[in-house]
């Protein structure tokens, strides 16, 4: 916009003195605020001074070489364990890992401890068992559900699987893959078709087979709530999922036997412990009471529905977490896999045997609480005598003079 020799009278507000033109239709202005109410020139013509100005800031040749050895320089001058997203040279990093870089290097160690000690799991949203709802879908589903169209993971169990499908390498999950939803099951949903177990083995079914039960029911309930119940996803912790299961539980991880439902549970809690696993987020003997009630069942006339539910659940989560864990352990996530296949005809066809063993996991649960609270009470008794949570240093009764 620029000033005129005469002083006409102004195109928009009519004053009688317009000193200004504008560039593009020549009207005669008498201010900047009449200038930039006069519509489109006045956008248009900004808009063209900023391109003019954008291509003049263009840099040539000699400033593009210049620029790229200094940020070479830079480059080099990084200090050895600096990354390139922390310059803004790389590509974005996650935002887990963009929080990770804010942290101080005290709250680092803080957070390891959470996670070291467990304590993390009070941080995160509680976690209700399917098991203690009944039923988790919000309209009441069936606990056997028909399967629409079958699924490769339920199909028939005396039906041989793809030996090929074991050699199969795991894909490593990226940032930049999409994950595919997961199929709509819930946890307490089981295989409309579970075979007689006549058709899996000739052999005589063993009476202590019923024992091996309670111990991967205690292996299940501690994994699930170990990992607050987000197992699903197969890129996620499916994997650290069913490394717990395996090491959890003896009848699945190393084909153990038990003589006693006690035995069982004994040893799942000592597994547990010499795993340096943390204490079971459903708290003391949650593991315990979540046993009996699955093996409880809904109610007298639907007994088996839980126990069926639960082994149906683990055994699709294993072979799905097969795929993903490394190709040494493979062969023993598919034998877990096949012992729940196994134990899922043996409780559809021995329904009357849960009672008792509800009852035997009823009995441990309490008599392991009550030994819980006698340590607890020994513990404190002590504390106040030694009027610290640790023995007082031991004083020398004889000392040898020179």
């Amino acid at each position: 916009m620029e000033a005129a020799g005469s002083n006409p009278t102004c195109g928009r507000c009519r004053a009688e003195r317009a000193p200004y033109t504008c560039p593009r239709c020549h009207l005669r202005l008498c201010s900047v605020l009449c200038y930039r109410e006069h519509g489109s020139c006045a956008r248009d013509f900004q808009n063209r001074e900023l391109q003019l100005r954008l291509q003049g800031q263009r840099a040539d040749e000699a400033s593009r070489r210049r620029l790229e050895e200094a940020l070479l320089r830079l480059r080099e001058l990084r200090e050895p364990g600096d990354e390139e997203g922390q310059l803004g040279l790389g590509p974005d990093p996650e935002p887990e890992e963009r929080l990770w870089e804010r942290l101080s290097p005290e709250e680092r160690k803080a957070f390891q401890r959470l996670l070291d000690s467990g304590e993390i799991a009070a941080l995160l949203p509680p976690w209700e068992p399917w098991w203690e709802v009944g039923c988790p879908s919000p309209h009441g589903a069936a606990l056997i559900q028909e399967l629409d169209p079958p699924c490769a993971e339920e199909r028939p169990l005396n039906q041989p699987e793809d030996p090929q499908s074991e050699q199969e390498a795991p894909q490593p999950s990226t940032h930049l893959e999409t994950r595919k939803p997961l199929p709509a099951q819930v946890s307490n949903s089981v295989p409309a078709v579970i075979p007689p177990l006549a058709s899996l083995t000739t052999a005589p079914i063993s009476p202590l087979v019923r024992f091996q039960l309670p111990n991967v029911l205690y292996g299940y309930a501690y994994s699930l709530a170990l990992y607050n119940g987000d197992v699903e996803d197969e890129a996620g912790l499916l994997p650290e999922f069913c490394e717990t299961v395996l090491d959890v539980s003896g009848a699945l991880g190393a084909k153990q036997l038990y003589r006693s439902v006690a035995e069982a549970l004994q040893s799942a809690l000592q597994a547990v412990s010499a795993g340096r696993y943390p204490a079971c987020p459903l708290g003391d003997g949650g593991a315990l009471r979540a046993v009996a009630r699955i093996l409880s069942g809904e109610n007298q006339a639907k007994r088996k529905g839980f126990s069926l539910a639960a082994l149906g659940h683990l055994a699709r989560l294993l072979s799905r977490g097969r795929r993903r864990v490394p190709a040494e352990d493979r062969a023993r996530v598919f034998g877990a896999k096949k012992k729940c296949d196994f134990l899922l005809s043996w409780v559809n066809e021995h329904e009357d045997e849960l009672t008792f063993l509800a009852l035997e996991a009823q009995h441990e649960c309490q008599a392991h609480l009550s030994a819980l609270r006698e340590v607890g009470a020994v513990t404190q008794a002590l504390e106040k005598m030694w009027g610290a949570k640790v023995p007082p240093p031991k004083k020398t009764l004889i000392e040898e003079l020179d």
